[in-house]
Formats: structure tokens, sequence, C-alpha cells
């Protein structure tokens, strides 16, 4: 897709993210999520051990992803969705130094955080500033 370096772009200049993901009852939660970036396709993110979403991820790890900037004239906004799993240790030391060059306030220790990969599956783009203001397309063509 011509477009997926500025899809890219605008995922990593935004401010925090919006993590939707499911609690045990079924109910949609979402929270803000400022410690991420890019890979690829894909999202690495930065939260907390014992929290309520590492509790919902590792109960269904289907997610979506908001990114939305402030402010716009034109709505616009980009949804990725996909599923999200827990890094094991060699891939969350490289996650963290690549969130960090992104978000380098980050704190980051292993007794408390977790670092997930959100592996995109398809993404959503809003756009209502063009003539077709909605684009579903399969996350490969962000790779």
């Amino acid at each position: 897709m011509a477009e997926s370096k500025a899809i890219k772009d605008y995922i990593y200049e935004n401010k925090s993210l919006v993590l939707a993901t499911v609690d045990e009852e079924g109910n949609p939660q979402i929270r803000h999520i400022g410690g991420y970036t890019i890979d690829g396709k894909d999202i690495l993110f930065s939260t907390g051990k014992d929290t309520d979403k590492t509790r919902e991820i590792a109960n269904n790890n289907n997610v979506a992803l908001l990114f939305q900037h402030e402010g716009q004239q034109e709505l616009k906004n980009v949804t990725l969705y996909g599923k999200a799993r827990k890094l094991d240790e060699e891939e969350t030391k490289k996650a963290v130094d690549l969130i960090k060059i992104r978000r380098p306030q980050l704190r980051y220790t292993p007794e408390a955080n977790i670092i997930y990969r959100v592996e995109s599956e398809s993404v959503k783009v809003l756009d209502f500033s063009k003539e077709d203001k909605q684009v579903v397309f399969p996350a490969s063509e962000l790779a």
C-alpha cells in the first residue's frame, strides 16, 4: 500500500494509543498507553504486570488499538486489530530499547512490567478528508 509509511508515521507520532480488551464478563474495556512503538506491522507496548489488562489479555488476547491525534481539523484515526502476545526475556530487552527511542521516559523493570507484541492482523483507516472515508486492509500491507 502506497500510504503504509504515512500510516506508520501517524501511529509513531501519536501521543498514546487506546487499547481495547474484553474482561472476563465479556465487557469491552479501554485505556490509554503511552509506552509503545511500531515494529513493522506490529505494536510493542509496556504495561504493569499486576493490572486488569494483563489478566484480560491472558483470558482473551484479541485486542484493538486506536491511534488518533489530538486537535485535528478533519477526523482521522487508525485502528489495528490483532492478538497480544507476552514477550520472552530476550524479545523484551530488544522491545524496551525500541520503545525508549520513541518514549525515552519509559520506566521499565522486569519485576513490575510486561512487554506485549500485538501481532496485527488488519488495519482500519478512517479519514474524513478523503472520498473513501474508511479503508480496511490486511496488516501485512504495513510491513
